[in-house]
C-alpha cells in the first residue's frame, strides 16, 4: 500500500426499531410486536436484515433477510453478527 495512494473503505450500519402496538395493521395479533430492521451499506452492496417478536411477544425470532446484494451473499453470516452487534449498543 502506497502512503500516497491510501484506500478508504467505509461500512455503514443503520438500526430502526418500533414497537406496534395490539391489533395494530401491520401484524393483527392481540399483542404488541417489536420490529428491528438492520441496514448495512458497504462498498460491494447493501444488506436488509429484519427481526421481530411476532408469534411469541418478548422472543425474538431469527434474522429474516429482506434483500441482499448478491456480493455479499455468501457472508451472510458475518452480516447476520454484525446486526447482533449493533442492536445490542
Amino acid at each position: 500500500m502506497n502512503a500516497a495512494d491510501p484506500t478508504t473503505t467505509v461500512l455503514s450500519l443503520h438500526c430502526e426499531e418500533k414497537t406496534y402496538p395490539p391489533y395494530d395493521p401491520y401484524h393483527g395479533t392481540n399483542a404488541a410486536m417489536f420490529l428491528r430492521r438492520v441496514t448495512i451499506t458497504t462498498p460491494h452492496g447493501v444488506a436488509h436484515l429484519e427481526q421481530t417478536d411476532y408469534g411469541h411477544p418478548g422472543k425474538l425470532n431469527d434474522w429474516s433477510t429482506r434483500g441482499v446484494a448478491p456480493a455479499l451473499q455468501p457472508k451472510l453470516k458475518q452480516l447476520i453478527a454484525l446486526a447482533d452487534a449493533v442492536s445490542a449498543v
